[in-house]
């Protein structure tokens, strides 16, 4: 019975350690379960936060694809280039030149550097390993400068475009893009980096396009004189129009027509407005290099007025000539 006891007695004090010891550890086993399950809840909420982080690439994805878009329209590349630079549609550069091709602000004129000469040579030869592709120019102006048509832009891509169809690229194969842009322009009022190049696969649809398209004809105001016609920049204009549409349509025929004031006779005026007519086709076959067969010299002499003879005025608009384009004459 006393062993019994004893015995009893070890396994109260056994149990009651056994319950402290239980009492004393739940918590911390609490605290495990719950660390658990709170990292459990971390790994749940940090996949959503990672969802929300590849969500948040979308908008990266959208800045991406704009600025594509942007180079395949030539606009980002006269933003970003520094010299003068050509690319294709791929974004290889072909070309990088440190100087760009200087303009004037309120100016058509352009100012190629000595080092800059070649690029004319390296598009010329990237067309000729590259039969399907044309050129697109990419040709900068300010909305500050002087509300021209067409506009600055354009006038001065077309000087460009001048020089490298004389290198050899044909005319059909070289588009212009006037782009209006914030230019900052030196004291000296000239910019540098004011033209870039761009390679884009041929369009056939639109070389198709310009030779069934007869262009617009043309009026100019030379300076007149009792001596001639002398050369002024409207002139200059016309030359660099005429030789880019002969270019675009090489079956084209031209009809330079001269026309005159009433002052005088009317004999008189008709042979005053053949000789300005003979005189503006002798500059355009000369200068232009085009073909003499195309060009056809006529007067109309003081019968077609613009304007009023009664006015220094119209009689000045009167004292003209007028360019015409034909496909088939």
């Amino acid at each position: 019975m006393k062993n019994f006891l004893i015995a009893f007695a070890v396994f109260l004090v056994w149990s009651f350690f056994g319950l402290w010891l239980y009492s004393r550890f739940q918590p911390n086993g609490n605290t495990e379960i719950a660390n658990n399950n709170l990292e459990k809840d971390s790994l749940v909420k940090g996949t959503e936060n990672r969802t929300s982080v590849e969500d948040s690439i979308l908008p990266i994805i959208t800045i991406e694809d704009s600025l594509f878009v942007a180079q395949e329209n030539q606009i980002e590349i006269t933003e970003t280039a520094s010299g003068l630079k050509a690319i294709t549609s791929d974004g290889d550069i072909i070309f990088l030149f440190t100087e760009g091709i200087i303009i004037t602000k309120n100016s058509p004129e352009i100012n190629i550097p000595e080092s800059t000469i070649d690029f004319k040579y390296k598009l010329n030869t990237f067309i000729l390993e590259h039969p399907d592709r044309e050129i697109h120019i990419s040709s900068v102006y300010s909305a500050d400068e002087n509300i021209e048509s067409p506009n600055l832009g354009i006038q001065r891509g077309r000087k460009i475009k001048n020089i490298l169809v004389q290198t050899g690229i044909p005319s059909e194969k070289i588009v212009i893009k006037p782009f209006i842009k914030e230019i900052d322009f030196k004291e000296d009022q000239t910019f540098t980096n004011s033209f870039s190049f761009l390679f884009k696969p041929l369009d056939t649809a639109r070389i198709e396009a310009l030779k069934n398209k007869i262009p617009e004809s043309r009026i100019v105001y030379p300076s007149f004189s009792t001596t001639g016609i002398l050369v002024n920049e409207n002139l200059k204009t016309l030359l660099s129009e005429v030789i880019q549409i002969v270019d675009e349509n090489p079956e084209i025929k031209i009809e330079v027509i001269g026309h005159t004031d009433n002052v005088g006779n009317a004999t008189d005026n008709y042979i005053m407005g053949l000789q300005f007519a003979r005189q503006v086709r002798w500059y355009l076959v000369n200068r232009g290099n085009i073909d003499r067969k195309k060009i056809k010299a006529i007067s109309k002499g003081e019968s077609e007025p613009l304007d009023t003879n009664n006015t220094d005025s119209g009689r000045k608009a009167n004292r003209r000539i007028e360019v015409k384009f034909y496909m088939n004459k």
